[in-house]
């Protein structure tokens, strides 16, 4: 089995299924408030896509200081974006903490779940050999 890479495209798009699903589930059982889990899901997104913009200015050759300018402004959105968002909890927007936590795990789920499709399986051809 030949490995094959891990795309930020499948992750983003499998946390969209995942925030729908729980979503779902939150609502017709009523164990999380459904507006906030789209909202932890969409300030996650937000996050992974401004943090993606961020390094790929940083790492792609010859652009010089133009891109530092870039990074540095989307680092900057990025931060305000988190502020933004502790505020919003913190003075009681109608978003329930403990739903949006849940749809801030998301990312992390579609991450974990992408990693473990993209990954290949190691063959052995018996028990590990020991090397005391």
């Amino acid at each position: 089995m030949t490995p094959t890479s891990i795309s930020l495209q499948r992750i983003s798009r499998v946390t969209v299924a995942l925030t729908a699903a729980s979503m779902l589930i939150g609502a017709l059982t009523g164990t999380v408030h459904p507006m906030s889990v789209a909202a932890g899901a969409a300030v996650m997104l937000a996050n992974f896509h401004l943090l993606r913009f961020l390094v790929s200015l940083l790492i792609r050759p010859g652009l010089g200081a133009r891109a530092q300018v870039w990074a540095f402004g989307a680092l900057v959105l990025k931060l305000t974006l988190a502020i933004a968002l502790v505020a919003g909890v913190l003075y009681q927007f109608p978003v329930k903490p403990l739903s949006f936590a849940v749809g801030s795990t998301l990312l992390l789920i579609a991450a974990v779940f992408e990693a473990v499709n993209a990954g290949s399986r190691v063959q052995t051809s018996g028990p590990p050999k020991s090397t005391v």
